[in-house]
């Protein structure tokens, strides 16, 4: 399912946060012999993402056996009028980074299914992911970088130009259009922010990130976190978060998911909420507030248990 950009949803007014209707499923209840986390029977329509019991286990069998998924199954489901970050945290090797790989297509998963919009990944076409390192085309301007998605999908030049020139002014990029998208001529933070432009322009209304800000030094990581709010705050999509970075979770997300590993499966889900955000769209004014340091406190405890 495509939407449309164009200069009007990028300066809408915020829309009231509500909260995420994740399919929530925790260790509370899920059986102690039985590791399958069992998705609530929805319309499908509700549904963003659904990942229904996939299994994937390397080395079966074998002393060196490892259970990365075993009938594992979790469902994202929509907010309707406004956007929504559901960010993925948990220990190394829960398969964070494999689930949003398989999502975008980029992998397999040999058993289960992931449907998007009750389409089969097949079916519905490719999802737009933003890596941890910069996937930009060094040979092209930021403005041929950005165009790229719609110059491949058909869109005429002139009307391409227009959408890329109001992606990279979003991204706050305008001036640096006609330059080159590399590292010896723009920041690291600017890069990512290209990386992003070009994922917008894909029309699609899922993101994916994969550490998209891991390899920033703290000005740069801000930067981009703040774009990111700027495209929450004034479009319609659902971003899909992995991060090892508390921080980061709690300040952009509405929906954290805490997975376990060996084989993965859901720990704890919260919900993010600021007080004031109904008529304050969220940016740095939520570090100061005491909200952020519970948040961060309680997500660190979860973190904890489950790197034990």
């Amino acid at each position: 399912m495509d939407r449309k950009i164009d200069a009007d949803i990028f300066m809408s007014t915020p829309q009231p946060q509500q909260h995420s209707p994740v399919a929530e499923t925790t260790e509370a209840n899920v059986p102690a012999t039985d590791n399958q986390q069992v998705i609530p029977e929805k319309d499908n329509a509700d549904c963003v993402i659904r990942i229904s019991h996939i299994r994937q286990i390397f080395n079966e069998g074998k002393p060196n056996e490892y259970r990365l998924f075993d009938d594992f199954s979790l469902s994202i489901n929509n907010v309707p009028g406004r956007s929504e970050m559901v960010s993925i945290v948990g220990g190394s090797g829960c398969g964070k980074s494999q689930m949003l790989r398989a999502i975008a297509g980029l992998s397999s998963i040999p058993e289960g299914e992931i449907t998007i919009h009750g389409k089969s990944i097949k079916d519905y076409g490719s999802v737009p992911m933003v890596f941890q390192t910069y996937s930009n085309y060094e040979w092209m301007t930021i403005l041929k970088n950005v165009m790229l998605p719609m110059t491949i999908k058909g869109v005429p030049k002139k009307e391409a130009e227009k959408r890329a020139m109001e992606l990279i002014r979003l991204v706050g990029l305008e001036e640096h259009a006609d330059k080159y998208a590399k590292n010896s001529v723009l920041s690291g933070g600017q890069l990512q922010r290209v990386s992003i432009a070009r994922a917008l322009a894909c029309n699609s209304e899922i993101l994916l990130f994969d550490e998209a800000t891991g390899a920033l030094d703290i000005k740069m990581k801000r930067e981009v976190q703040n774009i990111i709010l700027k495209v929450l705050n004034s479009s319609e999509c659902t971003i899909l978060n992995v991060t090892h970075s508390v921080e980061e979770a709690v300040y952009l997300s509405n929906k954290v998911i805490i997975l376990l590993p060996k084989p993965c499966r859901v720990f704890k889900t919260m919900d993010i909420h600021f007080d004031g955000e109904e008529s304050t769209p969220r940016g740095p004014w939520v570090f100061q507030t005491k909200q952020f340091l519970e948040y961060t406190n309680e997500l660190t405890t979860y973190l904890e248990e489950v790197c034990k």
